[in-house]
């Protein structure tokens, strides 16, 4: 008889973005929404996910707010042995991640 380690499969959360839960960069600086979507992106991983996949179909563009909050969440899943998936993505959004470098570090699955 063999010991054979098997790997969980990683716990996923998806969370569904909008244009007012993303926040925006304009007037310098993130909102409240941007914070509290910071802190939503936190509970998800205290409570345990370690795959993230954020549904972008409802925002019309990323804003950096958005990224560091989605980086962040990143790091920590990683270490877990996940990540973070960006799901249906425009194609201007996936042009800003590309020129970023950031399709490197996120999965990103277009429109």
């Amino acid at each position: 008889m063999t010991d054979t380690a098997h790997s969980p499969l990683p716990q996923r959360a998806i969370v569904t973005l909008s244009d007012s839960d993303a926040g925006d960069d304009v007037g310098g600086g993130a909102d409240g929404s941007s914070a509290a979507l910071r802190w939503r992106l936190r509970g998800l991983v205290m409570e345990g996910a370690s795959l993230v996949i954020v549904d972008v179909s409802d925002l019309d563009q990323i804003s950096s707010t958005l990224l560091a909050a989605l980086l962040d969440t990143h790091r920590v899943c990683r270490r877990r042995g996940g990540g973070v998936v960006i799901r249906h993505a425009s194609r201007k959004m996936t042009d800003v991640l590309r020129r970023t470098g950031l399709d490197r570090v996120f999965d990103v699955e277009a429109a």
